[in-house]
């Protein structure tokens, strides 16, 4: 997990506004068996250490780039060539 969220009531203790409420992971801790039990994020100047894992809602990646991006062409598009 890259990043994360908190709930809005750990937001409010440690003074995250909604304008940062995703965190970037900055370190987490990693047993031998290869649990994460642990993350210090930073959410906007605001840091917060050994957050507990139950504690963070990882925030979904998106590896897809928009269809502008891939340069997908719209259905109607004369330029489409018919299969």
């Amino acid at each position: 997990m890259k990043e994360g969220r908190l709930s809005s009531d750990l937001m409010e203790r440690y003074g995250i506004t909604e304008e940062h409420a995703v965190g970037k992971v900055l370190w987490h801790s990693l047993n031998e068996s290869g649990h994460i039990s642990h993350y210090d994020m930073r959410f906007g100047d605001t840091i917060v250490r050994n957050l507990m894992a139950e504690e963070v809602e990882g925030v979904a990646e998106s590896h897809n780039k928009s269809r502008d991006e891939h340069g997908v062409q719209d259905e109607n598009d004369p330029k489409r060539k018919e299969k």
